[in-house]
C-alpha cells in the first residue's frame, strides 16, 4: 500500500463521514430519520438497493466464484428477478399505499399485534445473528489487504458505520450506499483494467484462455437441488428465497416505504436489481480474467482459498493507486451491508416494539433519540459479536447460514396468508408460523427430512401457509370489512 493509496482510502472515508454529519442536520422527526420524509429520488434508492446486498464477502467471494466456476453463480440473478418481480406486482402497491414504516405494521391491520410483533422478531433473529458474521467477514477482508490486525480492522469498519448510520438515518444510509456503489463499480473495473493491462495480448487473450478451460459457460441446465449453479434451483429455490428477502426484509421494505409512491418504488427495485445483474456479471468477470491471468502467470500459493486470490493480486500485482480505489471499495462492500442492518434492526425496535408497546404516547424527538441510541448499542453488539466469531474462527458462518434463514421462509407465509388468503386469520397466520420454525429446525437433524439449505425458504414458506390456513379453519372467519384493501381480493 503506497501513499497515494492511503490518501485515496482517507478521502473515501471522510466523503463517507461528511455525508452522515450533513444529514444529521436535518433529523427532526421519525419520518425524517426513517424514511427520508419519502423525499429520497428513486434512482438513489434503487443504487442502495443493491449496494446493501453487496457486502465485503460478495466483493471477494463473487470474482472466487469466477475463478473456480465462471460465470454459472449469474443464473441467480434469474432467480433475483423473479423474486423482485413478485415485490413489484404483489407487496409494494400494499407496502406505499399503507404509509408504513415497518413491513410488520402491515401485519398488525391484518392479522394483530401479537402476529407483527412475531414478523418483526423472525426478522430482528435473524438479522442480530448475521450481524456480528458480516461485521467479521468485512474485517478479515480489511485486514488482509491493509495489514491491520484483525481486531483493529474490527473496531475501524464498525466504529465508521455506527457513526454515520447513527448521525443521518436512512438519508445517510441511501446517499453513502450510492457512494459506495459508484466506489465498488470503480474498484472492479479497476480491477479488470490492472489484469488486462498486465498480460500480453490483452482482453483478448485471456478471453481465449477462460474459453478452452470451460470458465465462460452461463447455463447449467442439470437438476442438481444441493447446487446453487443449476437453473432449477436457481429458478425455483433462490427464486423464493428472493421473493422472502426482497419482500419481507425490513432491509429492502425500507427502501421501497421511503420513496414517494408505488411508480418510483417500483423503478427502485426494477434498477436495484439491474445493477446488481451488472455488478455480480463484473464481480464474475474478475474471477474469470483471474483464472487466466493466473494460468499464464506464476506466484499464487497452492494452497490459497479462491475467495482469497483477489486480496493476493490487489497485494502483489496491482500497481500504487489502484489498490487504493480497491481496498476502498472492499470498505464500502463492508460498510454498505452494516448500516443497512443496523438502521433497519433499530427501525424496527423503535416503531413494532418500543412504539407499539410504550404505555405512554411520547414526542417525536424521544422517539428519534431511542433510536440513535439504539444504533449505538446495536453496533457496540456487533463488534463484540466479531469478536467472538474472529475468536473461534471461520467455522460459525456456515451455521448463521444455515438456521437464521430458516426465518426468512416462514416470515414470506405470514405475508402470503395476509395478502392472498382472506379466510386465514390472526391465531391460524401465528401459531401456523411458529409451528413452521419449529418443524423446521428441529426436523432439520432428522435424515428423512433434511433437504439442502437453499430450499429451506422454499420449503417453510408454503408449510407455513398450509399449517396457517388449517388453524385458521378451526376458528372464525375474519370479518369483512376488517380486510378491505389489505388483500388482493377484498
Amino acid at each position: 500500500m503506497s501513499t497515494i493509496d492511503w490518501i485515496i482510502i482517507l478521502v473515501y472515508a471522510m466523503v463517507v463521514l461528511g455525508i452522515g454529519a450533513a444529514a444529521s442536520r436535518k433529523q427532526n422527526n421519525t419520518n425524517e430519520y426513517f424514511r427520508g420524509s419519502q423525499q429520497l429520488p428513486w434512482w438513489a434508492i434503487g443504487l442502495s438497493i443493491v449496494a446493501t446486498s453487496f457486502s465485503a464477502a460478495s466483493l471477494l467471494g463473487g470474482p472466487g466464484e469466477g475463478y473456480e466456476h465462471g460465470f454459472l453463480y449469474l443464473q441467480l440473478q434469474l432467480g433475483d428477478l423473479i423474486g423482485y418481480g413478485l415485490v413489484v406486482l404483489i407487496f409494494v402497491p400494499f407496502f406505499v399505499r399503507l404509509n408504513l414504516t415497518t413491513a410488520y405494521e402491515y401485519l398488525e391491520k391484518r392479522f394483530d399485534a401479537k402476529t407483527r410483533s412475531l414478523g418483526s422478531l423472525c426478522f430482528l433473529l435473524f438479522v442480530i445473528a448475521r450481524l456480528g458474521g458480516l461485521l467479521y467477514a468485512a474485517s478479515l477482508v480489511v485486514s488482509r489487504v491493509t495489514g491491520f490486525s484483525l481486531y483493529v480492522s474490527i473496531l475501524l469498519v464498525g466504529i465508521i458505520s455506527v457513526f454515520y448510520t447513527t448521525a443521518g438515518g436512512i438519508t445517510a444510509v441511501v446517499w453513502t450506499d450510492v457512494l459506495q456503489f459508484v466506489m465498488i463499480f470503480v474498484g472492479l473495473v479497476t480491477g479488470i483494467w490492472a489484469i488486462v493491462s498486465s498480460t500480453p495480448g490483452g482482453f483478448e487473450q485471456l478471453w481465449h484462455i477462460a474459453g478452452d478451460k470451460g470458465k465462460l459457460a452461463v447455463v447449467n441446465l442439470s437438476w442438481e437441488p444441493e447446487s446453487i449453479r443449476s437453473l432449477p434451483t436457481a429458478l425455483c429455490a433462490y427464486g423464493i428465497l428472493a421473493f422472502a428477502v426482497a419482500g419481507t426484509n425490513q432491509q429492502s421494505v425500507q427502501r421501497y416505504v421511503s420513496c414517494a409512491d408505488v411508480t418510483s418504488a417500483r423503478k427502485a427495485i426494477l434498477l436495484g436489481w439491474f445493477s446488481g445483474f451488472i455488478s455480480v456479471s463484473i464481480t464474475l468477470l474478475l474471477g474469470v480474467l483471474l483464472f487466466a491471468f493466473y494460468s499464464l502467470n506464476t506466484g499464487l500459493p497452492d494452497n490459497i482459498k479462491s475467495d482469497e486470490i483477489l486480496s493476493h493480486f490487489i497485494l502483489h500485482q496491482v500497481p500504487p493507486g489502484a489498490s487504493g480505489f480497491l481496498v476502498a471499495a472492499i470498505f464500502a462492500a463492508a460498510m454498505s451491508s452494516i448500516d443497512s442492518a443496523l438502521h433497519s434492526l433499530a427501525t424496527c425496535i423503535t416503531v413494532d416494539f418500543y412504539q407499539r408497546y410504550s404505555p405512554s404516547k411520547q414526542n417525536e424527538s424521544q422517539y428519534l433519540k431511542v433510536a440513535q441510541n439504539l444504533i449505538l448499542i446495536l453496533g457496540i453488539i456487533s463488534i463484540f459479536l466479531a469478536f467472538y466469531v474472529a475468536s473461534i474462527g471461520e467455522s460459525l458462518l456456515p451455521f448463521l447460514i444455515k438456521y437464521t434463514s430458516m426465518f426468512l421462509g416462514p416470515l414470506l407465509g405470514i405475508f402470503f396468508m395476509g395478502v392472498f388468503f382472506p379466510r386465514a386469520n390472526a391465531t391460524g397466520a401465528f401459531y401456523g408460523t411458529i409451528a413452521s420454525v419449529t418443524i423446521l429446525s428441529t426436523g432439520s437433524t432428522l435424515s428423512w427430512f433434511s433437504f439442502p439449505g437453499i430450499w429451506q425458504s422454499a420449503i417453510a414458506a408454503p408449510l407455513a401457509v398450509i399449517l396457517g390456513l388449517t388453524i385458521s379453519l378451526l376458528g372464525q372467519r375474519p370479518a369483512r370489512h376488517s380486510l378491505k384493501g389489505l388483500t388482493l381480493w377484498t
